[in-house]
């Protein structure tokens, strides 16, 4: 990892940032809709209680990223998750589709995920090629998708995903030691209401069985909390008959640190994840 980034981790130790992150997580004001006012500069289509979200910031695109924001399923996208997905739509050359699902507590898993089916239906209806992003709690709404209709979407890149749901093992709670941003009670305690309102057909990620999918790009960092989890994906995806994953791993990387755009690490993955975009066929 960079100075730049140890010196923020000592920054958010001294700030005590994970534990405004977690009151975010419990506490979030859902009334914010970045997209409100934006009708003129984007075009917005009302679906199951979320919102599609289209932008397009180049005059030509060669293909479309739906992107599924993180924020625990609690919190609205904010601006600096637009500002990166942004950056990748740029650099990629892409149309940009921002899933804007509806939140937990409100809404279950289940709605969520009719959400996401009914606005890929709308975006499937555009000829262009279609690749996924997505970061921490949004990844596991990207992957349910990619499983679900692998031959429509070209690849998927995740960013800190949060896959597993449970987190029940010990090697959780010695992770969340050096984790800067998430607090495990926090995360477990969202985690049981969003698994409580699972849909009957939502497939277990850790499965090589289920895996039957295209290219896919991981990025994360190595003294996350939710590292563990990410090594049993990466291992189900190199068990499963289809995939070989390619992964990126940040020495003493913090969750979500595209999120902090400076970074010499927040650079090189918006850089390979556009690349990544860009050599698939018809991208």
């Amino acid at each position: 990892m960079s100075f730049m980034a140890r010196r923020l981790i000592k920054q958010f130790k001294n700030e005590d940032y994970k534990k405004n992150v977690a009151h975010s997580f419990l506490h979030p004001n859902q009334k914010i809709n970045l997209f409100r006012d934006g009708k003129k500069k984007y075009q917005i289509n009302q679906i199951n209680s979320g919102q599609l979200v289209t932008i397009d910031l180049v005059k030509n695109p060669t293909n479309q990223i739906i992107y599924f924001h993180g924020g625990a399923f609690t919190v609205p996208m904010n601006t600096d998750q637009l500002e990166m997905i942004s950056k990748i739509g740029t650099a990629a050359n892409s149309r940009i589709r921002i899933f804007d699902f509806p939140l937990l507590p409100k809404y279950s898993a289940a709605e969520i995920m009719d959400f996401v089916m009914a606005a890929f239906n709308k975006v499937t209806a555009d000829p262009l090629p279609i690749f996924l992003v997505a970061d921490s709690a949004g990844a596991a709404l990207a992957v349910q998708l990619f499983m679900k209709v692998p031959t429509k979407i070209k690849g998927a890149s995740l960013i800190s995903p949060w896959l597993d749901m449970r987190l029940d093992e010990a090697e959780f709670v010695e992770r969340e030691k050096s984790d800067v941003m998430l607090d495990l009670k926090t995360l477990k305690l969202i985690g049981d209401q969003f698994a409580a309102g699972l849909p009957s057909d939502w497939q277990d990620v850790f499965n090589p069985d289920n895996l039957n999918i295209g290219d896919l790009q991981i990025f994360y960092g190595d003294n996350e909390l939710l590292t563990p989890c990410n090594l049993r994906f990466i291992q189900a995806l190199k068990k499963s008959a289809s995939v070989m994953p390619d992964v990126t791993s940040f020495k003493d990387g913090f969750h979500d640190y595209t999120l902090w755009f400076k970074l010499p690490e927040t650079r090189k993955t918006v850089k390979e994840i556009a690349a990544f975009i860009k050599d698939r066929h018809g991208a």
